[in-house]
Parts: structure tokens; sequence; C-alpha cells
């Protein structure tokens, strides 16, 4: 395809000396969606591509791990994403030795394993997913952050003329965190490229939203599903932390003898350190 991205990554395999497994046995590694949930390492080359049409229902799914049954028009928010190809990436699955990338019979529609983007959810206010994102940011803000942080989400979400960006970083589990690193850096090229052409990509405020864990009932530790993500809230203005037990479909996965509650932590940045943000993630990876 012509307008793939270089951005491949490997996974290393550890399977090949038990690939005599019985079905049943690799039945027990999928979850009741079909995803991989097995603590084997699969062996698979990925790479950062454009959104394509093709990715929509991808794109969407993976957009349900983040926002769940909140009230958000998900089909929408994968057009916005596809229709901003420019900005972003798509992993897939690389295409095996000798296929070619313009097969006819192969239309690239089979796994979105991640997707990584920003939108500008001011610019993009009057579409309806985007209200609704930022009608349940501030609703999430008043159920559940200080009165500072609720001041904050309403000002930025209230005034036009400073432009706030939502990141979105989703991938599937058991993708590993070091795919994020090509995918961001690839993110910074292609906003600056858009910056430069005087396109609405230069933001005072980005809004992160994050997959988290708490562990304990006193929630002491907090884990992060992208691991690289641990870093940014140091460098956040202000954030605060939803309970989603409800709407997840398995309100707690088993944790060393003890159980995890899955939240969302919502981030919020000053626009200009994105740049930084970048850099703490990418130093996050490479000291796993």
């Amino acid at each position: 395809m012509s307008n793939k991205k270089n951005k491949d990554i490997k996974i290393d395999d550890s399977e090949s000396e038990n690939e005599n497994e019985s079905g049943s046995d690799r039945d027990s590694d999928l979850d009741s969606d079909g995803n991989y949930i097995g603590d084997k390492e699969l062996q698979a080359d990925f790479e950062g591509r454009n959104p394509e049409d093709c990715d929509f229902h991808g794109i969407k799914q993976l957009l349900r791990q983040l926002f769940l049954k909140s009230n958000v028009d998900l089909g929408e928010l994968a057009q916005i994403i596809i229709s901003q190809n420019y900005v972003g990436s798509v992993v897939k699955q690389c295409l095996d030795d000798g296929q070619d990338d313009d097969d006819e019979d192969d239309d690239g529609s089979d796994g979105v394993f991640g997707v990584t983007t920003v939108i500008n959810i001011t610019k993009r206010k009057d579409e309806s997913c985007v209200q609704q994102i930022r009608t349940l940011l501030m609703t999430l803000a008043e159920e559940n952050a200080n009165d500072k942080t609720k001041a904050l989400v309403n000002k930025i979400l209230s005034d036009d003329d400073r432009h706030v960006g939502l990141v979105i970083n989703e991938r599937i589990l058991n993708i590993p965190a070091a795919i994020s690193v090509p995918l961001f850096a690839s993110l910074q090229s292609e906003l600056e490229k858009a910056v430069n052409r005087d396109m609405p990509y230069t933001f005072q405020y980005l809004i992160w939203i994050c997959k988290t864990y708490n562990t304990g009932e006193d929630s002491s530790e907090v884990l992060f599903a992208n691991q690289e993500e641990k870093p940014l809230l140091e460098e956040a203005l202000a954030s605060f932390e939803v309970d989603v037990t409800e709407q997840a479909d398995l309100s707690q996965w088993d944790y060393e003898g003890g159980a995890l509650t899955p939240c969302r932590k919502v981030l919020i940045f000053d626009g200009s350190k994105f740049n930084n943000l970048v850099r703490l993630l990418k130093e996050e990876v490479e000291n796993v």
C-alpha cells in the first residue's frame, strides 16, 4: 500500500516449542471475546500505517476498550480518525514475505491491533461524537474530580480560542509497549508538518484518558494498561480517576492473590509539553 509507514517492531517468538499443544489448551488462552490472554509470546511483525476505510471496524473495537459503555458514537469517532489520516497511525500485522501489498483479495481489514492519534475536540466541537466526549469529560469531572480540577476542565472546554487535543493511544492486550515509541515519534512528525501547513493542531491543552487498574482495598497501587503512560501522571496539570467497574464486562481480575479494579485516569497537560511526554514514555519503555 502506498500509504504504509515504516514503524516495524518485532515480537520475539517463545512458543515454538509448544506447537503441539492441544486445541483445548490453546482455547484456554482466549477470553470470551477471542482475545489472546495467555502468557506465551507470539511471533508477529507489526507496522504503523495511515488509517484507511477498511480499518473502521477495528478502530471502533479499540475505541470501545477505552470508552466502554459511555454515550459516545464510536463509529463516528472512528470515521474522524480515518478522515484525518495524515495525523496518527493504526497498527497492522506485516504482510508475509512474497505477499503483494496490492493483492486484490486482501483489503487490509483483518486485524487492527492498535491506534494512536490526537483529535482536536475544540475545532470539531460541533460534531456529535465530539460533543458527547466533551459532555462526558465534564460529567466525569463533576462526579470524580476535586474543585480545582473541575474548574480547569470547565475552563478549557469552554474557551474556543484555546484548542484542546484528545490523545488516543489504544492497542489490544499483549502488544508490547515498545510499539508506542515509533508510533508517537511518527505522531510528533505528523503534528509538526500539520502545524507548518497552518492546520489546527496547535494545542494549548491535551487530554489523555488512560486505562488503569487499582489493586487492594486502599487502591495503593495503580497499574497502567499501557505501561509507557505511567510516568506521564507526574507531568499532568491535573488528573482525576473514574471507577468503571459497572461498565466493564469483567469487574475484577485476579492479581497476585488480590484483585484489579478497572478505572480510567483522565490526565490534563499543557499542550506545549507534548514532546516531553513522548520523551518520558520512550524512557519508560527503554527502562522496562
